[in-house]
């Protein structure tokens, strides 16, 4: 019990401690900042619809993961670099065979982006303890690591077959360019140690998943969705670190 009384009284005076900082009179210009996050991300690509048509819709959700290096080079604007790593999810073309079968398989991936970074306080010249920021981001990933999943409600049991589908071919190792845009939520116990929210919508090249459809597709098979992008969705939750 003594013990117990002893962290809350801490935890009081962290936070007192911060509500009277000056943050008026604070000054990220020239700091670097480490920050680490992850969280579930939902993924979707030209055939994601066959998840929902075979009541697989959640399994579209899975996790990522992230890490951060960014410098702040005005008290509004800053950079990082982030590295992330994910599971994702995918299929190939329900509607073009004959028994509309389910085809889901996954993948993994390792994305790079330079963000460029606006904080909001700045932007009407003050700052707080709670700091949202808008980003702008510019890279590319490596996918690779693919493989069949079967949940259950599907088999296949002609020889023929390939491994993903009965002609269309996934392309197992891809590089690609991307963009991104996301919005921070962050909260500073101190002007050296924050938590925070981030969530951001991503765009990948076609080819992201392995399937990059051509003309051919959409005029032979009615219902082939051949997003120009391949999209992601993340919520991230996470803690940075300023020096």
């Amino acid at each position: 019990m003594h013990r117990f009384i002893t962290i809350c009284a801490a935890l009081f005076l962290g936070v007192t401690a911060v509500s009277a900082q000056n943050w008026s009179s604070y000054d990220p210009t020239g700091k670097f900042s480490i920050s680490v996050q992850g969280g579930p991300m939902l993924s979707i690509s030209e055939n994601a619809f066959s998840y929902k048509d075979n009541g697989k819709t959640a399994k579209l959700i899975t996790p990522q993961a992230s890490v951060s290096v960014g410098y702040d080079f005005t008290k509004a604007f800053g950079l990082r670099a982030n590295i992330g790593y994910g599971k994702n999810m995918s299929a190939c073309n329900t509607y073009d065979t004959a028994m509309h079968g389910f085809y889901p398989y996954s993948f993994k991936n390792i994305s790079c982006f330079v963000d460029a970074i606006l904080q909001l306080n700045y932007v009407n010249n003050s700052w707080s303890a709670f700091c949202p920021k808008l980003y702008f981001g510019l890279g590319g990933a490596k996918t690779f690591g693919f493989n069949e999943v079967n949940f259950g409600s599907y088999t296949k049991t002609d020889p023929t077959y390939k491994r993903f589908h009965p002609w269309q071919d996934v392309n197992e190792s891809n590089g690609v360019v991307a963009f991104r845009l996301g919005f921070i939520a962050e909260y500073n116990f101190s002007q050296n140690f924050g938590i925070f929210a981030d969530i951001t919508g991503e765009a990948y090249t076609d080819n992201f998943n392995g399937l990059m459809p051509e003309s051919g597709d959409f005029d032979a098979f009615h219902g082939y969705a051949g997003f120009p992008f391949d999209l992601r969705g993340l919520i991230s939750l996470g803690a940075v670190c300023r020096f």
